[in-house]
């Protein structure tokens, strides 16, 4: 059978190059060789227009050869990460809703995802043609899948990030060496702008623990601002947390790789919420949400033991995915 995912596998960001590597990693153990399928437009590329070569080098070892845009697919699987999406300039691309510019028997949606504040009726007629024509679908966001009851009578299954799927040991294999000696804290936020080092500085403060700092440019800095490295790719990025005490994050991917590996961590979110907002109301988690690092406490630290919700989650997802590959 031949098997291509879409979603984000050339960007310069941590958590959509793990979602392409977890999800094609699965697949691979599930007896599935899936390639990435190389379609990646320019209102996509423009995201990005400086690149780092930490990111470029895991693309290189663990994602590649992607296949090609003109082949035809026995099935391809459509998400995850927000690939509903509206980009600046372009507006919507109907490749990701499912439309015929791929050429597929079977398309199935895991873990699709989408920012609802930037739908619109144009998105909205996008759904009402496009959702049907999905053999299944599942979502990352428990508000995206009441959302799209809208325009489908199938049913929307609720289902976790494919990072999810693979486990701590798993990640071992892409992950770099240990960067920092020691005990430290670690803040990955693309949101606070000026306001990050101050937050870092109260993270210090509130923790004890030397703290770094991560804004997403492939850079890493103490927290008074100062560059310590020029490459961070998602090899280092996942270290970093790894051997972690202590994460504050704007982002959800280090949300779920703080799950992930079992630390204690709040998170604050700015724009994007409701994706961390829906995992962390999965996993009965909704105090580590806060709005100001400010508020960071310990009170009541995560007991990962008891966090049966989070087996029963991957558990269902790994079903949905096993079913609709198969049907």
């Amino acid at each position: 059978m031949k098997v291509g995912t879409i979603n984000f596998h050339r960007s310069q960001n941590y958590g959509a190059l793990m979602v392409t590597y977890s999800l094609l990693t699965y697949l691979k153990k599930m007896g599935i060789a899936a390639r990435a399928i190389d379609y990646f437009p320019e209102h996509h590329t423009s995201m990005y227009p400086l690149r780092n070569e930490a990111y470029d080098k895991f693309i290189d070892k663990y994602l590649k050869p992607f296949s090609s845009v003109e082949e035809e697919y026995d099935l391809i699987i459509y998400g995850a990460d927000t690939i509903w999406e509206y980009y600046k300039g372009f507006g919507y691309d109907s490749t990701y809703w499912g439309s015929g510019n791929l050429k597929a028997k079977r398309r199935i949606t895991y873990s699709a995802s989408g920012t609802l504040k930037n739908f619109s009726e144009q998105s909205d007629e996008l759904f009402r043609k496009h959702l049907d024509s999905f053999d299944a679908i599942s979502v990352r966001e428990d508000v995206l899948a009441e959302y799209l009851k809208n325009f489908t009578s199938k049913t929307i299954i609720h289902t976790c990030d494919p990072t999810f799927l693979l486990t701590e040991n798993d990640y071992f294999k892409v992950m770099s060496e240990r960067l920092i000696s020691g005990e430290y804290a670690v803040i990955y936020n693309r949101q606070l702008g000026t306001k990050l080092f101050e937050a870092a500085e109260t993270v210090r403060q509130k923790t004890g623990l030397r703290t770094v700092v991560l804004k997403g440019d492939g850079c890493l800095y103490s927290s008074d601002g100062e560059r310590l490295r020029a490459d961070i790719g998602p090899s280092e990025f996942l270290s970093l947390v790894k051997y972690s005490s202590y994460v504050l994050a704007a982002s959800f991917h280090a949300v779920a790789f703080s799950i992930i590996f079992k630390k204690q961590f709040h998170t604050i979110m700015k724009t994007g919420s409701e994706r961390v907002e829906s995992l962390l109301r999965k996993l009965e988690l909704g105090d580590r949400r806060i709005q100001h690092s400010q508020e960071i406490s310990f009170k009541e630290n995560i007991d990962y033991a008891r966090l049966y919700s989070l087996h029963e989650y991957v558990e269902n997802s790994k079903k949905y995915l096993d079913r609709a590959i198969n049907i």
